[in-house]
């Protein structure tokens, strides 16, 4: 008895087996219930990190309408010298859903082989899909906002196509880039943001902490705090990309510190630990200033160099990288309305002088004055209260704005497109009635003519452009 029972098991099993490989097969005197899956396209698209739906399937069984499961899943797509191969998914399979109409946010950018499995009991048909993972992110501008407390918010406006445009379509603003990518996660008390090759990195001030995303997607990678390991870190601002994956940082307790954004870490290098910084550029090294002693400070081969006493004479007042150069705007200590203008590189050695003149008003510069430079036109605007000047690096400083700040409104922050060719100035209306009281104004580098506004689309603006080539 014990033989025939195990003969039997197997003639059952493989009778099972044949019923789901051959829907022509019967069940009994009765046929079984094919089942028939269509659908217009093979071939689909989703967006990284937003809800992707398919439900234009058509599931139709030829006999008995049986009960039926579903199953969606997805994996590496397989392809051979004629395509998609003849089993379209390779390596392990990942199951994101039983329903018949599948709703998942896939949240891995790439093309991969989607499949849907439908049973009856008595049939399974499969259908294969070619599903490409994009991301809507990888061309526009980026802009880090921050509330009164400190709480960050990301934006973005996607770069239209010439298409889009010539149907009258306008760019607008996302603000809900975090609620979308990362729910749940606030970024606390933000104060700078900087792309790196495919690394988005954020920085916090009393946290200690460094966001680090991916620039294509904004999905947060690592939000470490380093506040443990070094209690006295609070980041200010990036400071400037050096080798090695390396980014400095200046710091609250007027520090260089050195992140490592592929390995996630922190270090304060012997030759920062007693130096005092105040604020940095990025040139082809990262440039630090101490105004009070009028020192900079270049990071370089197992230590630093000093420009010495090259500036001691002169109270430095602001900073600016265009191109390769930094450019410095200072006043002589002896005669405070001699204005001096001079242009060094990252090697700090003898600076150029470009201006040494007396000026008949005070330097419009002070040590909050934003600056942002163009190597396209060879100038930099700059801030101060009353509105944004020009300096054409051949001539002396301007003694009026050229772009003038509407009434009640703050310049919370100054840069430019990649290329030097667009200015962006966010702006804070700080008795708005608007939940978003930042606005974002756009203008021609080389005329300083506004080109186009956005309103109410930010909190507390501070942005950072960014074309195709950065993103990806």
């Amino acid at each position: 008895m014990k033989i025939k029972y195990s003969i039997g098991s197997l003639c059952f099993t493989l009778f099972g087996l044949g019923a789901c490989l051959d829907d022509q097969s019967s069940l009994g005197n009765r046929e079984l219930s094919e089942i028939t899956i269509s659908a217009p396209h093979d071939t689909l698209t989703a967006y990284f990190g937003e809800e992707f739906v398919v439900s234009h399937l058509s599931v139709e069984q030829s006999g008995e309408e049986l009960p039926l499961a579903y199953e969606w899943s997805y994996g590496t797509l397989n392809t051979d010298e004629d395509g998609m191969a003849s089993y379209p998914i390779k390596d392990s399979l990942h199951i994101v859903s039983h329903d018949p109409e599948l709703k998942y946010a896939f949240r891995e950018l790439g093309t991969f082989g989607l499949r849907l499995r439908v049973d009856n009991g008595e049939t399974i048909r499969y259908k294969y899909f070619v599903l490409q993972v994009d991301t809507e992110f990888s061309e526009g501008i980026t802009i880090l906002s921050r509330d009164g407390d400190g709480k960050g918010r990301i934006s973005f406006m996607r770069t239209l196509t010439k298409e889009e445009i010539n149907t009258g379509k306008v760019p607008v603003f996302r603000t809900d880039i975090m609620e979308l990518i990362n729910p749940g996660t606030k970024m606390e008390d933000v104060t700078d943001m900087v792309q790196v090759n495919n690394r988005l990195l954020v920085c916090s001030g009393d946290a200690g902490r460094i966001y680090n995303m991916d620039s294509r997607t904004f999905d947060i990678e690592g939000m470490t705090s380093f506040k443990e390991l070094y209690p006295g870190c609070a980041f200010v601002k990036f400071a400037g990309v050096s080798a090695n994956n390396n980014i400095y940082l200046v710091s609250r307790d007027r520090r260089g510190y050195v992140y490592d954004y592929v390995l996630d870490e922190l270090m304060l290098t012997e030759y920062f630990k007693d130096l005092d910084v105040d604020a940095a550029v990025s040139v082809d090294r990262p440039v630090f200033v101490n105004y009070e002693t009028s020192v900079f400070y270049s990071p370089s081969l197992g230590g630093v160099t000093s420009s010495l006493n090259r500036y001691v004479d002169f109270n430095i007042w602001g900073i600016c990288a265009v191109g390769s150069s930094v450019y410095v705007m200072a006043t002589y200590k002896v005669m405070p309305s001699y204005i001096y203008l001079s242009q060094t590189t990252f090697s700090l050695g003898n600076p150029t002088i470009l201006q040494f003149y007396d000026s008949p008003v005070s330097l419009k510069v002070n040590r909050n004055s934003l600056f942002a430079g163009s190597k396209s036109y060879s100038c930099l605007y700059y801030t101060c209260e009353d509105g944004i000047y020009y300096w054409d690096l051949k001539k002396q400083l301007s003694t009026t704005p050229v772009i003038s700040i509407p009434v009640g409104m703050e310049i919370t922050s100054l840069s430019m497109n990649p290329d030097g060719t667009l200015l962006y100035v966010g702006l804070h209306e700080k008795e708005g009635t608007e939940a978003l009281k930042g606005h974002l104004y756009v203008y021609d580098v080389k005329t300083s003519t506004l080109i186009s506004q956005y309103h109410n689309c930010l909190l507390y603006t501070s942005p950072s452009p960014r074309d195709a080539h950065e993103s990806r």
